[in-house]
């Protein structure tokens, strides 16, 4: 059994690991099955101190004399930390691996966080903080349960897909690399969905909340961007941007979320070859305003406060889409306190604005 070949049957550990306070432990556990290094550390962006240590005090990061591992931690097409490990050496083999082990558990620890959120909003329910019914509380509940037993197969499907496309198992043909791509976009278009109706289930509960922190809107949005690249280049859209850099005090991953829902909505109905711009910028009122605009296909004026509505799509029905992405955009500026507009007109594009204090 070759290198790869081992790694690929212990990456299996990984969705044996039992939610518990303890996971992010038995995740660095069943890592130092597969590559070995010393001290392991998650990093959330924009946080004061790492998420979690393994066998290391934060003290020694970087460490003298150490060489260092670090691939981007990801959750819903958005990068929300980095996980790092160290040791005396590292070869290419090792990188690769590593980079793989990462897709894994970033799916891990947010699929583990965000069971860990949903169980203490039930209990909130439960306890009469919010009033609501005991009809919703079970709804919520059920949904929270199964948005998570549907999130762990997906997770898999994407870890060992990413495996395959390295090649760790062996060379591919270029019609096997294209059928495993298709499986890979296939499984993030259900993971997008199963993460929008769980939060639509939160938004319903009115359980949703902010996690509100200080940040730049440059590397925040280009993280976006970066994201959405390769669905600019497969649609060959034109796409430019001019974006201000300053710090606003805002919920980094729904900031993120927001952007990320009007630029797939702008690609996904914008022609071939199209165009589309993005800006973001300070008011002189101190605000932070975002625009995305495009020249695809348009909305009528009559549909402008239908496209906001949960379930709900105008035009053409798109088969990859639950029709709650703009409503949950929308919720997501109000919990901002801010506002969003929109102008567009049929065959000539629509601007969505978003105006945040």
């Amino acid at each position: 059994m070759n290198r790869f070949e081992d790694a690929f049957e212990k990456l299996t550990k990984f969705y044996n690991i039992k939610p518990s306070k303890n996971f992010k432990e038995d995740i660095f556990n069943v890592l130092s099955q597969i590559i070995e290094f010393d001290s392991g550390y998650i990093i959330y962006n924009n946080a004061n101190k790492p998420e979690y240590i393994y066998n290391a005090k934060y003290a020694d990061l970087p460490p003298k004399n150490k060489k260092i591992l670090k691939e981007k931690l990801n959750f819903k097409n958005v990068t929300y930390g980095e996980i790092i490990i160290t040791g005396d050496s590292f070869d290419i083999n090792d990188k690769k691996i590593f980079k793989t082990c990462s897709t894994i558990i970033s799916d891990i620890i947010k699929d583990y966080e965000m069971s860990d959120i949903a169980k203490m909003q039930i209990q909130e329910l439960r306890e009469g903080y919010l009033k609501i019914n005991k009809k919703d509380i079970k709804r919520t509940e059920f949904i929270s349960n199964i948005s998570h037993e549907l999130r762990t197969p997906i997770n898999a499907i994407l870890g060992f897909s990413e495996i395959l496309s390295g090649e760790f198992t062996g060379k591919l043909t270029d019609k096997q690399k294209e059928y495993i791509n298709d499986i890979k976009i296939s499984a993030l278009r259900l993971l997008e969905m199963v993460n929008e109706i769980l939060d639509i289930s939160k938004i319903e509960a009115k359980v949703l909340k902010l996690n509100l922190q200080k940040f730049e809107t440059l590397p925040c949005i280009k993280e976006v961007i970066n994201i959405i690249q390769p669905l600019l280049i497969q649609k060959k859209l034109k796409f430019s941007t001019n974006i201000k850099n300053f710090k606003i005090i805002a919920d980094y991953q729904k900031f993120q979320q927001i952007l990320l829902n009007l630029l797939s909505n702008a690609i996904k109905y914008t022609e071939e070859n199209g165009t589309i711009e993005l800006t973001c910028k300070r008011t002189k009122e101190g605000k932070t305003e975002l625009y995305v605009k495009d020249n695809g296909i348009g909305i009528a004026k009559k549909d402008f406060k239908k496209i906001f509505k949960k379930y709900e799509q105008t035009g053409e029905i798109q088969n990859n889409s639950t029709g709650l992405g703009l409503a949950i955009t929308k919720e997501f500026v109000k919990l901002h306190k801010g506002e969003i507009f929109i102008e567009s007109e049929i065959k000539k594009g629509s601007k969505f604005t978003i105006v945040i204090p």
